[in-house]
């Protein structure tokens, strides 16, 4: 799994953010709705043609292609808090990712994950690929706050119990440098005192003008 390189920058007092936080929160919900509800095909043709003609009014707005588009389109925000808010698992403005939030201490990150219904997988539990790809995501956020932007170069997941839906999940990894090139960070998944799933990763930096994220 690749990991982004981005920070926890709190962009919540920008109107533009707050705005997108908003819309991305009403596209949760709907996404929700539109897994529990039990509906009827003619009103699923009627709601299928309104999303339609609501994506097709988005078009008269600059349209951008990617993270890069994007950091390109708002250079003020800069890569970092555009990988933040939309980055795909756990972006902030991300229009299909958990409820997730963590603050960084030295070479620890910690915080809470709220699943809902849309990430079921065994019956009223969490998907195993979401599970892998929120503990993915929180460890190479660590390896990005020790300074050291990097992508995964192997992962092991062991799920220990299932991971419920709707309820509060905490969530923490932890960072040991092992040379100038790899990091090692170790991960954990709780659901009060009941350890759901750990997990470990080796991340390697990476050159960021591969991604055009800093010039060649």
């Amino acid at each position: 799994m690749a990991t982004p390189l981005a920070d926890n920058t709190d962009s919540t007092d920008d109107p533009y953010w707050r705005a997108r936080h908003q819309l991305a929160l009403a596209a949760r919900q709907l996404n929700e709705k539109l897994i529990s509800t039990d509906i009827p095909p003619e009103k699923a043709l009627e709601l299928s043609n309104e999303l339609s003609c609501l994506a097709a009014s988005l078009n008269r707005f600059p349209q951008v292609e990617g993270l890069m588009g994007m950091a390109r389109q708002r250079p003020d925000d800069g890569i970092d808090t555009i990988m933040g808010e939309f980055v795909a698992m756990a972006g902030r403005s991300h229009p299909c990712s958990p409820d997730l939030t963590w603050d960084a201490e030295p070479h620890c990150l910690r915080g809470t994950v709220t699943f809902s219904q849309a990430f079921e997988g065994p019956p009223g539990h969490v998907h195993g690929g979401w599970v892998a790809g929120i503990l993915d995501h929180l460890m190479g956020m660590t390896h990005v706050h020790m300074g050291q932007p990097g992508m995964t170069s192997g992962l092991t997941v062991r799920y220990l119990k299932p991971t419920p839906l709707r309820q509060l999940i905490k969530i923490s990894a932890v960072a040991e440098e092992l040379d100038q090139r790899r990091t090692e960070v170790k991960a954990e998944m709780r659901c009060g005192d009941s350890l759901t799933a750990t997990a470990s990763a080796i991340f390697v930096q990476v050159d960021r003008a591969r991604f055009g994220i800093e010039p060649a």
